[in-house]
């Protein structure tokens, strides 16, 4: 290393340190360890909270998964640094794009939230983000207002009643749950700035901060139905925390050269759950958004059929103008890809059947049979070939 390379990060070393010496000021970070004192209020958040984490570990929506949560979790232990062990990270099979922070310390991540992301650079800098909300207090800032203006029971008696919290079974439950701790403008705007330092500092790749936030505000574009949600309806505008991060990148260190993206790692940790997660998201049935990321992630790994063939569904589903073209386009690439999947033949015969292409319909279902002998519509496909 050159002094000068070193006296470079030096001064930026300098200058996080006291950002986040003044943030810390300022939103009274706890010690490592905290826990409150049992006569505060904020003891009695914690009750309720512990309460609800409790419950998650025993979701039928948690992921198990050793591989899967080892890796998860040990990003956010290297995040989180000396705060590691106050931290808990549970996994939710819920296919929106949410991660929240408990003031006690759980962090949720959804699924949808990793199939969004593309490397582990942008999922560090979006727990980057959660563990701002719980080095900052920001939901227990947002739950000892919320008590304040509507009282204890309307937080965690009737709300929790509305919300399903009193048995996370279900995912409208879980959504409901991430509402919870929402956060206010300011909040999100600080967890942002705060976070991306967390993940700058870490080695992350600084421009891969407002990369995904790109990502989502495509989708966003695309779908003129689209509304923000519980999640969503208290943030900073995408576009708004996008451009916000797209200055912090531009401002970041430009001549280092060893900033961390971990692509591939990221792919070997979330290879096994990708065909699921595409099914979750084509269940979503918001196929405006679902074209535009399918899109994107089939551009970004043209060898992986799964992507490929989750854009032919997406087409296929949407039936708009062009799309049975799309849609057949994208079967027939998935059918060159290594791991092509046997459903790609599934969708060319319903494409070619609607059409009124019997001969090709018949070729491809009886493709997909050969291919999927025990697949669990394979009595719907029989009869479909009794038809042609």
């Amino acid at each position: 290393m050159t002094v000068k390379r070193a006296s470079a990060l030096l001064c930026a070393g300098l200058i996080l340190m006291a950002s986040s010496a003044q943030a810390a000021d300022r939103y009274a970070m706890p010690p490592p360890g905290y826990t409150p004192e049992m006569s505060s209020d904020e003891a009695g958040i914690w009750m309720q909270v512990d309460k609800q984490e409790a419950q998650i570990k025993t979701s039928p929506q948690l992921v198990r998964d050793e591989k899967l949560n080892a890796y998860v979790s040990g990003l956010v232990c290297k995040l989180a640094g000396e705060y590691c062990p106050s931290i808990r990270v549970y996994i939710l099979d819920v296919p929106e794009f949410n991660a929240f922070a408990m003031p006690n310390g759980a962090v949720v991540v959804y699924t949808g939230l990793l199939l969004e992301t593309e490397n582990e650079a942008q999922l560090a800098f979006v727990l980057g983000h959660e563990i701002t909300h719980y080095l900052h207090r920001h939901s227990l800032e947002h739950l000892r207002m919320a008590i304040n203006t509507t009282g204890f029971l309307a937080v965690f008696g009737i709300a929790a009643a509305g919300a399903g919290i009193g048995a996370l079974g279900s995912l409208a439950n879980l959504v409901g749950v991430g509402s919870l701790y929402a956060n206010s403008r300011d909040e999100e705007r600080d967890a942002d700035d705060y976070g991306f330092r967390i993940g700058m500092q870490s080695g992350y790749a600084p421009g891969q901060a407002p990369a995904i936030w790109r990502n989502v505000a495509d989708e966003e574009s695309a779908d003129p139905n689209h509304s923000h949600g519980l999640f969503l309806a208290d943030h900073p505008a995408t576009k708004e925390r996008m451009a916000t991060l797209q200055k912090a990148a531009d401002a970041a260190n430009p001549t280092r050269t060893d900033w961390v993206v971990n692509e591939d790692a990221f792919h070997v940790a979330t290879a096994p759950f990708i065909a699921q997660w595409l099914t979750d998201e084509l269940a979503k049935g918001k196929m405006e958004q679902s074209v535009v990321r399918f899109r994107r992630l089939a551009a970004n790994a043209p060898s992986r059929g799964l992507y490929q063939y989750a854009l032919g569904e997406a087409y296929r589903r949407r039936n708009q103008p062009n799309d049975t073209t799309a849609a057949a386009s994208a079967y027939h690439g998935a059918l060159t890809c290594a791991d092509a999947p046997a459903e790609a033949w599934r969708g060319l015969g319903l494409l070619a059947m609607k059409s009124g292409d019997n001969a090709a319909a018949k070729e491809s279902f009886t493709q997909y049979r050969a291919k999927a002998p025990d697949a669990g519509d394979k009595a719907m496909i029989d009869f479909y070939l009794t038809q042609l």
